[in-house]
Formats: C-alpha cells, sequence, structure tokens
C-alpha cells in the first residue's frame, strides 16, 4: 500500500467513526475481510494455530489476536491503542429549558480542551439500547450526520474581556442548544424516531439507555 492510499484509509476511517462504537464497527468490518473470525468472551474458545480472532466488549472496545506458537518460544507481539478520545457526552437526563431555548446537558469525558467546542456545528451520535417488539433488549448505531446543536460563546462585543483568560463552568457554560424556540422535547422519543426509521427491523418500542457523543461535523 503506498502512502496516499493509507492516508486516505486513514481519513475515511476517522471521517466515520464520530464514536467509540462505530470506531470498533468499522475496525470490526476491517477485520473479517482480513480474514478474522469474531468470539465471544462467554464462549469456549479453541483457537487453531495461526487462526484470526476478534472480540468485542461493550460495543466500544475490541482486541483482535492470531494465535501463534507457544509464548515460551516465540514471545509476544502487542500492540494498542484508543478507541476514545476526550469529548463532550450526553447527559442521562439532557433536556434543559433556559429562556427560549432547548438545551441538551453535556458531561466533559477526558481531559478535554474545552474552548474549542464553542461555536461550531455539532451532531451526536453513539449506540442506543432499547427494547423491541418480540421482547429482546437489542442495541443500535446512530449518527445524526447534520449539526443540529450549537455550543455558542458570548459576542465578543459583550464581552471587554475576551482576550484573557476565562475560567470555563462545565455544567453552566456548555450545554449545546438544540431548539431556539421552547415547545418541549422528550430526547428519548427523538432517538426512538431515528433508530424506528435507520433499522425498521429492529422493531424498536422504547429507548432504555444510550451512550451518545457530541462532535464537530467539521
Amino acid at each position: 500500500m503506498n502512502q496516499h492510499d493509507f492516508n486516505r484509509g486513514l481519513l475515511d476511517i476517522l471521517r466515520l467513526s464520530p464514536t467509540p462504537h462505530h470506531a470498533v464497527a468499522n475496525l470490526a468490518k476491517q477485520l473479517a475481510s482480513a480474514g478474522f473470525e469474531q468470539v465471544h468472551e462467554s464462549d469456549d474458545w479453541t483457537p487453531d494455530p495461526g487462526g484470526r480472532y476478534y472480540v468485542i466488549r461493550g460495543g466500544s472496545s475490541l482486541v483482535a489476536f492470531i494465535k501463534g506458537g507457544a509464548p515460551e518460544e516465540s514471545g509476544l507481539r502487542i500492540v494498542g491503542a484508543h478507541t476514545d478520545s476526550p469529548c463532550l457526552k450526553i447527559k442521562p437526563r439532557p433536556e434543559i429549558e433556559q429562556g427560549d431555548y432547548l438545551q441538551l446537558g453535556v458531561e466533559v469525558y477526558g481531559n478535554a480542551l474545552l474552548n474549542p467546542w464553542f461555536d461550531r456545528d455539532l451532531s451526536v451520535a453513539g449506540s442506543v439500547i432499547f427494547s423491541s417488539g418480540d421482547g429482546e433488549m437489542r442495541s443500535a448505531l446512530i449518527d445524526f450526520k447534520d449539526p443540529i446543536a450549537v455550543i455558542p460563546s458570548l459576542a465578543i462585543h459583550l464581552d471587554n474581556n475576551a482576550n484573557e483568560s476565562h475560567p470555563i463552568n462545565k455544567q453552566q457554560h456548555l450545554p449545546a442548544i438544540v431548539q431556539i424556540e421552547k415547545h418541549g422535547l422528550d430526547f428519548r422519543e427523538l432517538l426512538l424516531q431515528k433508530v424506528s426509521a435507520e433499522y425498521p427491523d429492529k422493531q424498536a418500542e422504547e429507548v432504555l439507555d444510550y451512550d451518545l457523543y457530541v462532535y464537530d461535523t467539521q
């Protein structure tokens, strides 16, 4: 593979992986196309010599391995990387009514730099867990893709200290505006509509939980 193709492949998987859940799903597809077989932690394993396997935990962690010889003879070669990064995650009960605006409450994940999140076109993506019509609990990946939110900063002509250091209150300054006119927002109902539209065969009936992230569409 030449450098151009490598760079293009890297950029493609970054673009398609706004959350750890999407990153794991996309990496699993690449592993499967390279001959790796998925195994599950609850199963008994009998790896074949030279066999290629991968395990997914919680939808956001992945371990891939090739069965080699005896470790005391051939040793071990291990490579590790993050599927996550510092970001803003949607709170469990995120709806906030502030003045004439509807906002989504967020929580800072990791040691994120907060200033770059202001005044960006933001979208929401991640994993949604729901009950289905057949009584099963299922999960699905969603990505709104379009910019549906923004975390505004104070206009510079209203801030005489714009060029000085400003502390950021994570609870007061970071909720993302999603609607200008306040007329009620049931975030879980919005997620249910999204899942039902994208996965009609899964018969989603009620959103039970989610692991969702705000990300910059640019």
